[in-house]
């Protein structure tokens, strides 16, 4: 093991993303001394670089696995977890998620082709005092997450892929979600979550699940 991945363990980053910052406290001197020792340790495997600015290091140094929805997290501050990666957390969707898909606060749409995985962030026209709503924060590995609660991140897929005319029964045949996980959505979740979007395929989409559970 090289010294600079002992000190990155001894001052308990191993568990964490490591940023361009974080490097620069830990490796005293000048950037040319800093720069190699990370070149160093990404040509020894020791370090992962996930995307400009952004490190791991290798797994078999972690106590702990990072999920993938934790680095999404973080790679874009101010984000959450959402759409199928949401829904796939929840055990809503029967595939395998291949990317990680996340809506962030500010920005531009962006994507990270990384060595641990696909991550994509879109920028979504919600009002600030509404983006955290319907947004959860769970633990995995004890890391905390930030991910959009089953409402929401139908929403956001609706939005997302400019759905038109969705309802429940899109859902059931465009991603085999089961007809009794839909039947968890309530009335009360609905209303909490109309101020969100202000676009027509959204609202027009909790419309019709309103209509649905009158109806039935």
């Amino acid at each position: 093991m090289l010294n600079s991945t002992e000190l990155i363990i001894t001052n308990h980053l191993s568990d964490h993303i490591i940023r361009d910052h974080d490097l620069s406290y830990l490796f005293k001197g000048s950037a040319a001394r800093r720069y190699a020792l990370v070149n160093k340790a990404l040509r020894k495997g020791e370090l992962i670089r996930i995307c400009r600015g952004y490190y791991t290091i290798a797994t078999k140094y972690q106590k702990l696995a990072l999920s993938l929805y934790y680095i999404a997290n973080r790679i874009i501050p101010n984000s959450y977890i959402t759409a199928e990666s949401a829904l796939s957390y929840y055990n809503w969707i029967p595939e395998r998620i291949t990317a990680v898909t996340s809506i962030a606060s500010f920005g531009r749409n962006r994507e990270f082709d990384t060595p641990l995985g696909h991550f994509i962030y879109r920028i979504v026209p919600i009002i600030p005092q509404y983006f955290y709503i319907g947004v959860n924060s769970v633990q995995i590995n004890n890391q905390l997450i930030y991910i959009a609660t089953p409402l929401r991140a139908l929403m956001d897929y609706v939005y997302w892929h400019k759905i038109k005319g969705a309802d429940s029964n899109f859902f059931q045949k465009s991603l085999r979600i089961e007809k009794e996980n839909l039947k968890k959505i309530t009335k009360q979740d609905i209303k909490q979550l109309q101020p969100v979007y202000r676009a027509k395929n959204v609202t027009s989409f909790l419309q019709n699940l309103i209509n649905k559970i009158e109806n039935e």
